[in-house]
């Protein structure tokens, strides 16, 4: 409905308010932080999810492993 109403000129752009809706839920997980701190966030969540890709590359391995030895 949001789309046909600003497609005829009544509403808003649905694109540009969930972008908007974005923006701000970005800025407010990073509220006070300095920039480095937030680059030092980013960072530590980019490491945990490797950690957690290898450990379920591993896991995949396992299960293989104990396939292939039965």
């Amino acid at each position: 409905m949001d789309g046909s109403a600003y497609l005829f000129g009544v509403g808003e752009n649905p694109i540009e308010r969930h972008y908007q809706y974005l923006v701000d839920k970005r800025k407010a997980k990073y509220q006070g932080l300095s920039g480095f701190e937030i680059d030092a966030k980013k960072l530590s969540g980019d490491w945990e999810r490797v950690g957690m890709y290898i450990n379920y590359a591993i896991g995949q391995y396992e299960h293989e492993a104990t396939n292939a030895n039965e």
